[in-house]
């Protein structure tokens, strides 16, 4: 919700595929570089240049989600197709 505008639409699913868990997490974002997203899982990391965001926060909250995706022997992986949207899919 942090990065998303007042309009933005989020969707969070869960499945199963096999003996696998995996979740989706997709939101629309303001634009991203695609170039970029495994950069997202650094700790304090941060999308925009200056680092001061009106949102706030440190850059570790995917950098934790990160480790604790591997401490459980999963994998976790962001994409955005359009720049404008993210998708973040954790296979457990």
């Amino acid at each position: 919700m942090k990065y998303s505008s007042e309009q933005g639409i989020i969707r969070i699913a869960l499945k199963t595929s096999g003996k696998n868990k995996i979740i989706t997490v997709w939101n629309t974002t303001d634009q991203i570089e695609k170039g970029k997203l495994d950069m997202l899982f650094e700790r304090f990391y941060r999308m925009d240049a200056s680092h001061n965001s009106k949102t706030g926060g440190f850059g570790i909250g995917l950098s934790v989600v990160y480790a604790i995706v591997k401490a459980h022997k999963g994998k976790i992986s962001a994409k955005s197709e359009d720049g404008k949207s993210i998708l973040f899919t954790v296979v457990l």
